[in-house]
């Protein structure tokens, strides 16, 4: 008798013995994905890192861009901000002046090799 059923003569003690329990153990059927990594092979970390630096400011960026780009296009407040750098003394980069003095600068040039 096995959990309450009756086989009769069916099933000998023999072939019960194979068939209750377990049969066999395996430790890890998948083999080591790394275990084939030729061993010559350099890899630069930092490089690594550098470049997911690069895409995460990136991304940054674009959601900026991206937010600034949505915003409400009936607010001025950029226009008021500037204004007041300019009161404080900031000189426009794009004034004929600036751009004259830049083109003069002669470490500029130098610096650019023009």
């Amino acid at each position: 008798m096995l959990n309450g059923v009756n086989l009769g003569d069916e099933l000998n003690n023999a072939q019960l013995k194979n068939q209750i329990g377990v049969n066999g153990i395996v430790t890890n059927p998948i083999k080591n994905p790394y275990e084939k990594i030729d061993r010559t092979l350099l890899i630069d970390e930092t490089a690594i890192s550098n470049e997911a630096v690069n895409l995460y400011q990136k991304e940054q960026d674009v959601k900026q861009f991206s937010a600034l780009a949505m915003s409400n296009p009936e607010d001025l407040s950029h226009a008021q901000i500037i204004a007041n750098l300019f009161e404080k003394g900031v000189s426009d980069l794009f004034s004929n002046e600036s751009i004259s003095a830049l083109s003069n600068n002669q470490k500029l040039l130098n610096d650019l090799s023009l």
